[in-house]
């Protein structure tokens, strides 16, 4: 006779009630924590946080989202490029969705990222995004001067947090670099040097902190008593190419830049190449200083100054903005504008040779 085989008894899934017999808070604490409640205070989160991974709960999002009303989605609108052949792409925004997904790390959000080609295509998915709820929160860079994302998003009341801020006086949450302040303290350290055709390899003047470089590049000659080379500003798509085509062209005028500031590391490469192309020499020729996000100008040759700041934690501050602003917390205390670290590697000064 075959004995019948009794079922086997298998481990229930920890729950809410779980953790709180394991931790002693209350199954309130527990909830308001694992859903990134600012009300809840952060040693007690990140404490309710570990006992959640140790005991390997994870919580029935189809279940919370009946309960709630929420998607416990994060979205992130992502732009795609157009350009033939665009060398760079990608590699700061890989930075960026990798600060965001460790900052949701634990909460019960999950990333939804949108592919966008050009600003109208982003407004008409950040639209749907609102319209249809298919997120709780919403976070975009490529602020727009006039962005009308934020527009939009302000009046709906929807929760959202920009990288970067509009020109616009409004209030909503947003990470920011000072861009003013990084293009001044860059130029006025070229005019310090005794350099007074300086040039600017800078973004698309639609965007906002295009403008604040600007700003800042022209602060830093009225400053010091002179006429700020504007005719040396070139606008672009940021790619290496940009810099090497821009850097050409400005390089053969009759009366050259001696420096060079460029926005980002992809046209600083560009730039370097025009500059070898020419048979010149950084930090002998010509003299250049860029801004980075992940730090590759050490690796240059020569290494060059850089203003340094890693994008990856700009990413971390937008997703815990981010969490803080869809539990309700008021967007005027989520901002946050930082500066870079200024890393000196060449002097940056005109030789005789130049004068």
């Amino acid at each position: 006779m075959v004995e019948s085989k009794k079922p086997e008894n298998r481990a229930l899934s920890p729950t809410i009630k779980t953790l709180a017999a394991h931790t002693g808070y209350s199954i309130a604490t527990i909830s308001k924590a694992l859903r990134g409640s600012p009300v809840v205070a952060q040693p007690t989160r990140d404490a309710i946080v570990a006992a959640a991974q140790e005991l390997g709960y994870q919580a029935n999002a189809r279940g919370m989202a009946l309960r709630t009303g929420k998607t416990y989605r994060a979205a992130v609108l992502m732009p795609i490029t157009t350009a033939v052949g665009y060398e760079w792409d990608g590699v700061e925004y890989t930075q960026i969705l990798s600060g965001i997904s460790q900052a949701l790390e634990g909460s019960d959000y999950q990333l939804s990222v949108h592919g966008f080609r050009n600003f109208g295509d982003a407004f008409d998915i950040a639209r749907r995004i609102v319209d249809q709820s298919s997120a709780d929160g919403l976070i975009f860079s490529g602020v727009l001067a006039d962005d009308p994302r934020i527009d939009m998003l302000v009046e709906s009341g929807f929760p959202f947090v920009s990288l970067g801020r509009c020109r616009k006086p409004l209030i909503y949450a947003h990470v920011d670099v000072d861009n003013e302040w990084a293009a001044f303290t860059a130029t006025a350290r070229l005019i310090a040097g005794g350099h007074r055709r300086i040039a600017l390899i800078n973004a698309d003047r639609r965007l906002s902190y295009a403008l604040d470089r600007i700003d800042g590049f022209s602060r830093a000659f009225d400053e010091a008593g002179l006429a700020a080379s504007t005719d040396l500003v070139a606008d672009g798509d940021l790619s290496t190419r940009f810099g090497r085509d821009s850097a050409l062209r400005l390089l053969g005028l009759p009366n050259p830049p001696t420096a060079l500031v460029c926005i980002n590391e992809s046209t600083t490469l560009g730039v370097l190449s025009a500059v070898g192309s020419l048979d010149r020499r950084v930090g002998v020729d010509v003299d250049v200083i860029a801004y980075d996000d992940i730090n590759v100008s050490a690796y240059f040759t020569p290494p060059i100054t850089t203003f340094y700041q890693p994008i990856e934690l700009l990413g971390r501050k937008l997703g815990e903005f981010l969490l803080r602003r869809m539990a309700g917390e008021d967007p005027a205390q989520l901002t946050m504008v930082s500066r870079p670290e200024l890393i000196g590697r060449q002097p940056d000064n005109l030789g005789g040779n130049r004068r």
